[in-house]
């Protein structure tokens, strides 16, 4: 454990570096299967082979050759484990590519980016000068559980019944309505069947995130970490007449008086610190968003990852940033929107996929740029798996993608259109997506990672830090 002196001692070299403005915490926001921790490793991997192999034209930091170099130091947070860039990369270069196994748990990781100041004041005073950057990597579903911190009990209940009567919820969540029935919600408690009955709806949330919906909460429930078995996870929603209840008056000892303390011990033990300890300080942000997984699954899973996406920027502060705000409260004052695995359309629908994206985070969107955050939607690919080729289709030249399936078999196809808006529901009954997936391209491992657009977002997110 750090000892009292030595946190005071890193909380005072953070606020040295973010008075002088040389401190980024970044966000890497997503949920689960949008590509952090991918996306975290080649971020690392082109800062790293900055001044090498890394293709980067549009980053005006190597453009301008002034990237002295970037060095991974130790993590400031000793009690989180250190992101696994060696293990990742290490996947990425066998002979059979794999990607970067996704994470279980919070890790971290931080860069000195050591660069030649280009303009103001700092290219005469000082040679070189240091960005330290912070980056975090947690498990998705875990962000899920964010907006709880605004719930009660009885809201939280009322909207998990609400969900359980749409679409393929009601089917799934069958056999935890049928559990439920023997439940004496006033009756005195009994913490076996609240237990068991907790197991059944864990089951239910799991079967949901199979079939790709995405509002699965708590989060916790799907993937414990370190939570495996402990009472917290141990409760369940009312699933009945809300009306019906005097939610004022619950029995002491009665089965709902004992699932609405582990909800709210859930909130005020698990959710709020890791909130407060990771989520309250960032100053930069990209979201990333995997559209075409969603549009493969289906109307239901489609609409469910426009939600949570929604839901969950309302967890953050955003904002312009002053010089005492950098200091003690920091706020997100740029953000990019990213629909990521862009290598898996051609490159005449990236722009369709980034209007869909748009159209998603509309109105959030509105509502930061009111608060004064610069932000910029795009589409990118972290590690670019497939190559664009031409191939005649009935006298026309047609773009088309080659690579490697998931089981290592060369594959060339056209993967479709993308929408440029939420498609009609009678195309969903009708038609639907089959967007490919592809496993990771096999190259020299002496070369950065390729990728699509990693540049332009650095530039967006770091540049002026970099100035």
């Amino acid at each position: 454990m750090q000892s009292l002196f030595g946190r005071i001692q890193t909380k005072a070299h953070q606020t040295a570096s973010r008075m002088a403005d040389q401190h980024v915490k970044l966000a890497v926001t997503g949920l689960s299967g949008a590509g952090k921790t991918a996306f975290i490793t080649s971020l690392v991997n082109q800062l790293l082979e900055g001044n090498g192999t890394a293709n980067l034209p549009f980053f005006t930091l190597t453009k301008e050759q002034r990237l002295v170099g970037v060095r991974r130091v130790a993590q400031p947070d000793v009690r989180l484990a250190r992101f696994a860039y060696e293990q990742g990369m290490e996947a990425l270069n066998a002979a059979q590519p794999s990607w970067p196994v996704p994470t279980r748990g919070v890790s971290q990781i931080r860069l000195h980016v050591r660069y030649k100041p280009g303009q103001g004041v700092s290219r005469y005073l000082f040679d070189q000068s240091t960005l330290i950057l912070d980056i975090l990597d947690y498990p998705g579903e875990w962000l899920l559980d964010l907006p709880l911190l605004g719930m009660d009990f009885p809201q939280w209940s009322a909207f998990c019944t609400q969900q359980m009567e749409e679409g393929g919820r009601e089917v799934l969540s069958q056999p935890f309505r049928q559990a439920m029935k023997n439940l004496d919600w006033l009756g005195q408690e009994n913490e076996l069947q609240l237990q068991q009955l907790a197991e059944v709806f864990r089951q239910y949330l799991s079967d949901c995130k199979k079939h790709g919906l995405e509002l699965v909460q708590p989060g916790r429930f799907v993937l414990p970490g370190e939570l495996e078995g402990a009472p917290v996870l141990q409760f369940i929603p009312f699933i009945g007449e809300q009306a019906q209840m005097d939610w004022q008056h619950i029995p002491s000892g009665s089965n709902l008086a004992l699932a609405m303390e582990r909800f709210e011990q859930y909130r005020t033990k698990v959710v709020k610190p890791f909130y407060k300890a990771y989520f309250s300080d960032f100053d930069r942000q990209i979201v990333l968003v995997d559209c075409l997984s969603a549009l493969n699954r289906g109307e239901q899973a489609f609409d469910e990852l426009q939600r949570a996406i929604n839901w969950i920027l309302k967890s953050f502060d955003y904002g312009k940033n002053s010089l005492l705000r950098r200091m003690f409260s920091p706020r997100i004052d740029k953000l990019v929107f990213a629909a990521s695995k862009a290598d898996h359309i051609t490159p005449d629908q990236q722009d369709n996929l980034i209007r869909l994206l748009e159209s998603m985070v509309h109105n959030a969107r509105q509502d930061m740029q009111y608060r004064g955050v610069r932000i910029q939607t795009t589409a990118l690919a972290a590690i670019r798996a497939s190559n664009v080729g031409q191939t005649q289709y009935q006298g026309q030249r047609l773009s088309v993608l080659s690579g490697h399936d998931l089981n290592g078999q060369p594959i060339t196809l056209y993967p479709g259109d993308v929408p440029a808006r939420r498609p009609a529901p009678t195309f969903w009954q009708s038609q639907g997506f089959e967007f490919p997936n592809f496993a990771p391209p096999l190259r020299d491992p002496l070369t950065a990672l390729p990728h699509i657009r990693m540049d332009q977002m650095l530039e967006f997110l770091l540049g002026d830090k970099l100035a």
